[in-house]
């Protein structure tokens, strides 16, 4: 702890030395602008005439300081930020090379490079000894700085998640560039424009090279009158300086300062409250339901034909298919990583288009050429998509706004949304002060505020910790229903997509492996992908034998097995789930078997056990039920829910 406190100590009085260094000379400096005599110094007295005798003699310089310092900013907001916005949006080899040839004026002298401006436009009288060949200059200066600016901010946020979230409630890119993109990345532009302006206004090598005898700027005034070595007035004009550039400063870094409040913790507390307000919700649903169901309508089908996708490089990410969802239908697209279900979720969406021959439609109406702003879809993204820079209430309200709804339609609607999620108490309070579960909450509410003809949702609950995301399901599941809106969810959680959907259609490697409703993929799957997928399962080689199914280990009476049909000698394989094998008294099961290891899982133990298998096989008894490894147990398989299985 002392080596600590020693190091700190240190470090403190070599920072201290460091803003002594500094600082000593601007102060000589001021101080000589404040004294009768430089060279006598602060004995001479104090006095403000070399102040006023700067203020006569380059009052003009000032001004003319402040206004190319302006245009100058003026010049690469108007020119940065929409080039910035275009390197990020196209990210590619060629927008770095520009991105790097923007940088070069940095890595030459500023009298070389007016000397370039010079030949190039010098001849150009009128142009020549105007400000304006200045102002060219300080913007190839400049610029690079707001352009690094605004990309580094543009690129932190997401801003292309941002973009779709605002697409997605209706906003074309004119209302997403000036409401959503700018505002987030104010605090880039404010950055970069603090920089441009102070070197714009101190701006000397190139300044001097390009002015005329009627141009001089203030940098150029203070060089003449040291040159001249009028040292008070010189140091006057450096006081000058300073006032007029350091108010400007502060004010442009107290306007860029975020405010951020504190950030919001997922912790027990909040854990707590809101899974009593979900169970609240659960309880008192059904009459925000019956209002609701009041005003249901009929959903809207979406039907998908010939639908692939095929990105730039050659990537298949989805193969030909069609799909079709029913009206006021959940359907959970459910699958592994790349199996391109998010990708089938945006070319609904439209935010994807498929490849050339497929089509979407919404009931009889084909969307497919149809951007996302004009499908009146409500989206729901994986990390929200909220703005940050709104509060929670002009999040829902946005894409009422976008519509042109009128304000008090917009309140009610507003209210409405906040009291269905029970989030009345959040109206106010910025997207970086909510937990994870409340900008859930917040992200369903703006989705559903502008009554989407269908509500797409893409893993909403992925960020959520389990006991969460377990809660917010039965919400999910409550709401759509009440609101009678098709849906569509993509999800790989196997619990999500059995809870949610009335169908699953489950995909693998940019196919869909079966469609069908939750039982049928469960107890029914089409293959040994969707078995293996969702659930657990396990397989028994056996052979036709004496009319009986027999694998190492026991056998299995044919005429208790229904729908089989294999003959004398065949092979076939038996699958069946975990929890439709028992552990039964010896004697009294179809085949024996040695307990490898036993999970306890509070309600149930599950057991990994070898049936002389080619793999082991996975059964589950009661919870109260203790086990030792090596252990002989008796397995009993309830016969009704075996089945075979292709192996696509």
């Amino acid at each position: 702890m002392n080596k600590r406190n020693h190091l700190f100590y240190l470090q403190l009085a070599l920072t201290l030395m460091t803003c002594a260094f500094l600082l000593v000379p601007v102060i000589q400096s001021v101080l000589a602008g404040v004294t009768v005599n430089y060279f006598v110094g602060i004995k001479s007295g104090l006095t403000l005439r070399w102040l006023g005798e700067v203020w006569r003699l380059y009052s003009d310089t000032i001004f003319r300081s402040i206004g190319l310092g302006l245009a100058c900013l003026v010049v690469d907001l108007i020119a940065g930020i929409p080039a910035a916005y275009v390197m990020v949006k196209t990210r590619s080899r060629f927008t770095r090379l520009l991105e790097e040839f923007l940088v070069m004026p940095l890595a030459i002298p500023g009298l070389a490079i007016a000397l370039a401006i010079l030949i190039s436009y010098g001849w150009w009288t009128d142009f020549r000894s105007s400000w304006l060949i200045i102002l060219v200059g300080h913007v190839i200066f400049t610029l690079p700085f707001m352009i690094r600016s605004v990309i580094a901010v543009m690129t932190a946020i997401n801003m292309e998640e941002l973009e779709e979230g605002a697409a997605s409630l209706g906003a074309g890119f004119p209302k997403r560039f000036v409401g959503v993109v700018i505002p987030n990345v104010l605090s880039g532009i404010l950055a970069g424009s603090l920089m441009v302006f102070t070197l714009s206004i101190g701006e000397f090598n190139l300044t001097w090279m390009l002015h005329t005898p009627f141009t001089k700027t203030l940098p150029v005034g203070l060089a003449d009158s040291y040159a001249s070595m009028r040292l008070e007035i010189g140091s006057a004009y450096t006081i000058t300086f300073f006032f007029m550039i350091i108010p400007l400063l502060m004010a442009m870094q107290w306007v860029s300062r975020p405010r951020t409040g504190r950030a919001a913790t997922e912790d027990n507390t909040e854990q707590a409250r809101m899974e009593n307000q979900s169970q609240l919700s659960e309880t008192t649903a059904p009459a925000d339901a019956a209002a609701s169901q009041a005003a249901r309508r009929p959903g809207t089908s979406i039907r998908l034909t010939r639908c692939a996708k095929t990105f730039p490089g050659g990537t298949r990410a989805l193969e030909s298919l069609d799909l079709e969802v029913a009206a006021g239908e959940t359907v959970v697209i459910l699958g592994p990583s790349g199996c391109g279900k998010t990708t089938l979720l945006r070319i609904i969406a439209g935010l994807e288009s498929p490849d050339e021959g497929g089509g979407i439609f919404f009931n009889e109406d084909e969307v497919t050429a149809i951007p996302i702003e004009k499908r009146n879809v409500g989206m729901v993204f994986q990390s929200y998509a909220l703005f940050p820079n709104m509060d929670v209430a002009d999040n829902i309200a946005y894409g009422l706004k976008v519509r042109g709804d009128e304000q008090d339609k917009i309140r009610a609607r507003v209210d409405e949304m906040l009291a269905m999620m029970q989030i009345e108490e959040l109206r106010g309070r910025p997207i970086n002060q909510l937990s994870g579960g409340q900008k859930q909450r917040v992200a369903l509410a703006r989705a559903i505020a502008v009554r989407p003809r269908v509500l797409l949702l893409d893993e909403p609950l992925t960020a959520l910790d389990a006991k969460l995301r377990d809660v917010l399901r039965v919400e999910i599941d409550l709401l759509l229903r009440s609101i009678g809106i098709t849906a569509v969810y993509v999800t790989h959680d196997q619990a999500e997509a059995m809870a949610l959907g009335d169908r699953i259609v489950v995909m693998s490697k940019g196919r869909i492996a079966q469609i069908g409703s939750p039982r049928d993929v469960y107890f029914k799957p089409a293959n040994r992908f969707v078995a293996d997928f969702i659930g657990t399962v396990n397989c028994i080689e056996s052979k036709m034998a004496d009319r009986c199914l027999t694998f190492p280990g026991g056998c299995i009476p044919v005429d208790d097995l229904e729908g089989v049909d294999v003959t004398e000698g065949g092979m076939l394989n038996i699958f069946f789930r975990p929890e439709h094998a028992t552990v039964v008294e010896a004697g009294q099961g179809h085949f024996q078997a040695k307990v490898l290891s036993a999970f306890f899982l509070g309600d149930r133990t599950r057991l990994l056990v070898n049936g002389d298998t080619p793999e082991p096989l996975k059964v589950e008894a009661p919870g109260r039920q203790a086990f030792r490894k090596g252990e002989t147990v008796d397995i009993l398989l309830d016969l009704e829910a075996l089945f075979t299985l292709s192996e696509a």
